[in-house]
Protein backbone atom coordinates (compact mmCIF):
# COMPACT_ATOMS: atom_id res chain seq x y z
CA UNK A 1 0.00 0.00 0.00
CA UNK A 2 1.16 3.35 -1.04
CA UNK A 3 0.93 7.18 0.72
CA UNK A 4 -1.70 7.59 -2.14
CA UNK A 5 -4.00 5.13 -1.44
CA UNK A 6 -4.56 6.01 2.33
CA UNK A 7 -7.60 7.88 2.85
CA UNK A 8 -10.91 7.65 4.50
CA UNK A 9 -12.40 4.68 4.20
CA UNK A 10 -9.03 2.50 2.95
CA UNK A 11 -8.09 -0.52 4.61
CA UNK A 12 -5.70 0.07 7.19
CA UNK A 13 -2.33 -1.50 5.87
CA UNK A 14 -1.70 -3.45 9.56
CA UNK A 15 -5.29 -4.77 9.81
CA UNK A 16 -7.22 -4.43 7.05
CA UNK A 17 -9.68 -1.98 9.30
CA UNK A 18 -11.34 0.96 7.62
CA UNK A 19 -9.54 4.35 8.40
CA UNK A 20 -11.92 7.26 9.69
CA UNK A 21 -10.67 10.85 9.80
CA UNK A 22 -10.03 11.69 13.72
CA UNK A 23 -8.55 14.85 15.84
CA UNK A 24 -6.20 13.95 18.49
CA UNK A 25 -6.50 16.43 20.93
CA UNK A 26 -3.24 17.37 22.35
CA UNK A 27 -0.36 16.21 20.66
CA UNK A 28 3.06 17.75 22.30
CA UNK A 29 6.60 16.91 21.30
CA UNK A 30 9.47 18.49 23.50
CA UNK A 31 12.87 20.01 21.94
CA UNK A 32 14.11 21.78 25.15
CA UNK A 33 13.33 24.36 25.96
CA UNK A 34 10.92 24.42 23.05
CA UNK A 35 7.59 22.60 23.41
CA UNK A 36 5.24 22.20 20.43
CA UNK A 37 1.23 21.44 20.73
CA UNK A 38 -0.70 20.08 18.15
CA UNK A 39 -4.29 20.63 19.30
CA UNK A 40 -7.08 18.50 17.41
CA UNK A 41 -5.03 17.28 14.71
CA UNK A 42 -6.34 15.73 11.77
CA UNK A 43 -5.30 12.12 11.28
CA UNK A 44 -6.40 8.66 9.81
CA UNK A 45 -7.14 5.89 12.07
CA UNK A 46 -8.67 2.38 12.34
CA UNK A 47 -10.31 0.66 15.39
CA UNK A 48 -7.20 -0.72 16.39
CA UNK A 49 -5.51 2.85 16.75
CA UNK A 50 -2.81 2.42 13.78
CA UNK A 51 -2.55 6.46 12.93
CA UNK A 52 -1.88 7.63 9.57
CA UNK A 53 -0.82 11.23 8.28
CA UNK A 54 -3.98 12.47 6.92
CA UNK A 55 -2.18 12.54 3.56
CA UNK A 56 1.17 11.73 1.84
CA UNK A 57 2.04 15.30 1.94
CA UNK A 58 1.32 16.60 5.42
CA UNK A 59 4.00 16.27 7.35
CA UNK A 60 6.22 18.19 4.95
CA UNK A 61 3.62 20.66 4.52
CA UNK A 62 3.53 21.22 8.54
CA UNK A 63 6.93 21.18 8.76
CA UNK A 64 7.28 23.95 5.95
CA UNK A 65 4.47 25.84 7.91
CA UNK A 66 5.83 25.87 11.38
CA UNK A 67 9.25 26.90 9.92
CA UNK A 68 8.49 29.65 6.99
CA UNK A 69 5.27 31.00 8.44
CA UNK A 70 4.57 30.37 12.19
CA UNK A 71 8.44 31.08 13.87
CA UNK A 72 8.11 34.29 11.85
CA UNK A 73 5.64 35.41 13.69
CA UNK A 74 7.30 34.52 17.15
CA UNK A 75 9.30 37.94 17.99
CA UNK A 76 13.27 36.75 18.64
CA UNK A 77 16.41 38.23 18.81
CA UNK A 78 19.46 37.54 16.62
CA UNK A 79 22.98 35.57 18.22
CA UNK A 80 26.27 37.10 17.98
CA UNK A 81 29.78 35.88 18.18
CA UNK A 82 31.10 32.22 17.62
CA UNK A 83 32.68 31.61 21.02
CA UNK A 84 31.05 33.80 23.03
CA UNK A 85 27.69 33.48 22.45
CA UNK A 86 25.51 36.91 23.19
CA UNK A 87 21.94 37.94 21.57
CA UNK A 88 21.01 40.75 20.54
CA UNK A 89 17.43 42.40 20.37
CA UNK A 90 14.74 42.23 17.67
CA UNK A 91 14.12 45.80 17.88
CA UNK A 92 16.74 47.96 19.46
CA UNK A 93 19.84 45.76 18.97
CA UNK A 94 20.77 45.76 22.69
CA UNK A 95 22.03 43.19 24.23
CA UNK A 96 19.10 40.67 25.50
CA UNK A 97 19.84 37.72 28.37
CA UNK A 98 21.65 34.51 27.03
CA UNK A 99 19.93 32.20 29.87
CA UNK A 100 16.88 32.57 31.88
CA UNK A 101 13.44 33.41 30.90
CA UNK A 102 9.39 33.16 31.18
CA UNK A 103 7.52 30.60 29.03
CA UNK A 104 5.43 32.16 26.44
CA UNK A 105 3.12 30.33 24.26
CA UNK A 106 2.22 31.55 20.61
CA UNK A 107 -0.60 30.03 19.06
CA UNK A 108 -1.82 29.70 15.77
CA UNK A 109 -4.61 27.63 13.83
CA UNK A 110 -3.61 25.95 10.71
CA UNK A 111 -5.71 23.77 8.17
CA UNK A 112 -4.48 21.68 5.45
CA UNK A 113 -6.87 20.91 2.06
CA UNK A 114 -9.73 19.24 3.36
CA UNK A 115 -9.22 18.82 6.90
CA UNK A 116 -10.39 20.26 9.84
CA UNK A 117 -8.77 23.13 11.31
CA UNK A 118 -6.06 22.69 14.00
CA UNK A 119 -3.93 24.75 16.54
CA UNK A 120 -0.55 24.73 16.86
CA UNK A 121 0.90 26.20 20.13
CA UNK A 122 4.76 27.29 20.31
CA UNK A 123 5.86 27.79 24.13
CA UNK A 124 9.46 29.34 24.25
CA UNK A 125 10.86 30.93 27.11
CA UNK A 126 10.92 34.61 26.60
CA UNK A 127 13.57 37.20 27.35
CA UNK A 128 13.08 41.10 27.95
CA UNK A 129 15.14 43.83 26.62
CA UNK A 130 16.48 45.86 29.15
CA UNK A 131 16.81 48.95 27.01
CA UNK A 132 13.68 48.65 25.26
CA UNK A 133 11.06 46.01 27.09
CA UNK A 134 10.28 44.05 24.03
CA UNK A 135 9.82 40.31 25.23
CA UNK A 136 11.41 38.20 22.59
CA UNK A 137 12.37 34.74 22.20
CA UNK A 138 16.77 34.49 22.61
CA UNK A 139 17.06 33.54 19.25
CA UNK A 140 15.34 32.72 15.97
CA UNK A 141 18.21 30.76 14.61
CA UNK A 142 17.78 28.68 17.84
CA UNK A 143 14.10 28.24 17.06
CA UNK A 144 14.80 27.35 13.68
CA UNK A 145 16.87 24.42 14.76
CA UNK A 146 14.94 23.48 17.48
CA UNK A 147 11.13 23.38 16.08
CA UNK A 148 11.60 20.34 13.33
CA UNK A 149 13.05 18.55 16.23
CA UNK A 150 9.64 19.16 18.41
CA UNK A 151 7.45 18.39 15.51
CA UNK A 152 8.95 14.91 14.82
CA UNK A 153 8.75 14.42 18.45
CA UNK A 154 4.63 15.40 18.27
CA UNK A 155 4.52 12.55 15.63
CA UNK A 156 6.28 9.74 17.75
CA UNK A 157 4.23 10.88 20.65
CA UNK A 158 0.90 10.62 18.64
CA UNK A 159 1.97 7.22 17.20
CA UNK A 160 1.69 7.83 13.55
CA UNK A 161 3.21 6.05 10.52
CA UNK A 162 3.89 7.17 7.49
CA UNK A 163 3.00 5.40 4.40
CA UNK A 164 5.34 2.66 3.18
Amino acid sequence: MTGEDIRPGAPCPLCAAPLAEQALRDVAGDESPLRLTLRNLPVLACDASHRYFPGHDFPVWLLNALVEVEQKKIPAGSEKGLVFRKYACCDCGGEIPSSGGEPMTFSSTLDWEKTAPFVVDITVPVVTCPACGRDQARSRAELAKLLPAALVHAFKTAGLKGPR
